[in-house]
């Protein structure tokens, strides 16, 4: 199997151990396409191997390219403020979504980093259904209205897969670390 999304256990031969977990998240997976599957968690002790099979359950449903788009999300381990974390998740769904729409796989490793940039790859590939919810995030995180612009991101995927009739599974890395923060207000 080709990967697409580097995995951080390094050579992809590393990944060992896994098969029973793996075989379990990859029939949740096969699942969804039948929306006959839950949301569900993976806990357990840091440094135990969550990250590499998330990554891993990433590169096999990209490769297959059979019917369920994967979108991987890794939240970092910082306070961050909510407006950037709102452009970097939604801009990244985006980037992913090309990359398996297109099987252009650069699009996973240089992620797009503007609105601009989103707007012209959607229309190049014809995707300008897009269109409409890039310029509603744009204009919310332009006016700092942090709580719109999270909702029409986080349910970008599911919207998007509505739209298409497609089934999109998010993969949200390093959950725990989700704490966004909004910058103190400045005294004038």
């Amino acid at each position: 199997m080709k990967i697409y999304l580097e995995e951080k256990i390094g050579m992809p031969e590393l990944f060992t151990g896994r098969s029973k977990e793996l075989k379990s998240l990859l029939q949740w997976a096969e699942n969804i396409k039948r929306k006959a599957s839950k949301s569900t968690a993976i806990l357990s002790r840091r440094k135990t191997g969550k990250s590499a099979l998330l990554q891993r359950l990433f590169n096999i449903i990209f490769h297959k390219n059979d019917g369920l788009i994967p979108f991987y999300y890794e939240i970092g381990e910082y306070p961050q403020w909510i407006i950037p974390f709102v452009k970097d998740f939604f801009l990244s769904f985006i980037s992913q979504y090309i990359a398996f729409k297109t099987r252009k796989t650069e699009y996973l490793r240089d992620s797009i980093e503007d609105f601009d940039l989103a707007r012209t790859l959607v229309q190049k590939y014809k995707m300008n259904y897009f269109l409409r919810t890039i310029d509603s995030i744009e204009n919310y995180t332009i006016k700092e209205d942090y709580e719109s612009a999270w909702r029409i991101a986080r349910n970008a995927p599911r919207t998007i897969a509505a739209l298409k009739n497609e089934r999109i599974i998010q993969i949200i890395d390093e959950f725990q670390y989700m704490e966004t923060v909004k910058p103190k207000p400045t005294l004038c």
